[in-house]
C-alpha cells in the first residue's frame, strides 16, 4: 500500500502573529500519524491572496494531499475559497447542497451576508459535519476545513477515508544523562539503522529524566534492533 504524502496549511494572520494559539496542527498531525500517512510539512500562511496562491499551488503539485484550515468564513479576509478556486482552476458556484445545509441550519432562507458560505468550487465534494454548524469541502487533492479546532476535530473522519498509510511503530527510552552526553551514541545507532528515525527531546518539566528518545519505523524488526542497541548503549 502506498503511503500518502500530506501537507498542512493553517491560514490566518491571527495564527501567524501569535494572537491565537493554533490547535489544528496538533489535531491533524496526530490523526495523520494514526492513519500511518506521512505529514511532510506544515505551513502557517497569512491572509494574503498572492502568498496563499503561491504556496498552495506548490504544495498541491508536490504532495498527494493538502489539508487546509481556516479562511472559509464570511469576513473580508477569508480568502481560502477564492484561492482554492484559482489553484484548481474551478470557478466558485453557489452549491445547492450547501444552500440546503444553510437553510436547514438557519430555519429559513439564507441572508445575503451568509451567501458566501454556499459558494463552493465547481465539482467539489462536501464533507459531512456531524455538528451541522459549518461546512468543509474537498476538491482534487485539497481538503478544506474551517479554522475552529472543535469543528475540524468533528470532520477528521474524511482523512481516514482519503489518505493511505502503513502503521508506524514507536518506542520510547528515557535517560537521566544530559542530551549532549548521549548524543554521540544516539548518532551511532542512527547511522546503523537508516530505516529508523530517532528523535532526542530534552525533558524540561520536573522529572527524574533529562532526555526522552523516540524511535519510529515501519520496519518493526529494524525498530526492535535499534531499540535494543540504544538500551544497551544509553545509560538510564
Amino acid at each position: 500500500m502506498d503511503v500518502s504524502k500530506v501537507g498542512l496549511a493553517v491560514v490566518g494572520d491571527e495564527v501567524l502573529l501569535g494572537e491565537v494559539d493554533d490547535e489544528n496542527i496538533h489535531l491533524i498531525g496526530k490523526e495523520i500519524g494514526r492513519i500511518g500517512a506521512d505529514l511532510i510539512l506544515a505551513l502557517i500562511l497569512p491572509d494574503d491572496y498572492d502568498s496563499m496562491v503561491r504556496h498552495l499551488s506548490w504544495m498541491k503539485g508536490e504532495l498527494d494531499w493538502v489539508v487546509i484550515t481556516g479562511g472559509i468564513g464570511t469576513t473580508h479576509d477569508d480568502r481560502t475559497r477564492e484561492v482554492v478556486s484559482k489553484v484548481t482552476g474551478r470557478p466558485l458556484r453557489e452549491d445547492p447542497r450547501a444552500v440546503r445545509f444553510l437553510e436547514n441550519r438557519l430555519g429559513g432562507p439564507v441572508p445575503e451576508n451568509l451567501g458566501v458560505l454556499a459558494m463552493i468550487p465547481e465539482g467539489a465534494e462536501l464533507i459531512e459535519n456531524p455538528e451541522k454548524s459549518a461546512q468543509a469541502f474537498l476538491i482534487e487533492n485539497l481538503i478544506v476545513f474551517p479554522g475552529i479546532p472543535r469543528l475540524v476535530e468533528s470532520m477528521l473522519g474524511v482523512l481516514e477515508e482519503k489518505l493511505t498509510g502503513r502503521p508506524v511503530g514507536k518506542r520510547e527510552i528515557f535517560s537521566g544523562r544530559r542530551e549532549s552526553e548521549i548524543a554521540p551514541r544516539v548518532a551511532e545507532v542512527q547511522a546503523c539503522h537508516p530505516g529508523v528515525r530517532i528523535g532526542s527531546y530534552p525533558v524540561t518539566r520536573e522529572s527524574d529524566y533529562r532526555v526522552k528518545l523516540v524511535i519510529r519505523s515501519r520496519d518493526f524488526k529494524a525498530l526492535d534492533k535499534a531499540e535494543k542497541q540504544l538500551r544497551a548503549m544509553i545509560p538510564v
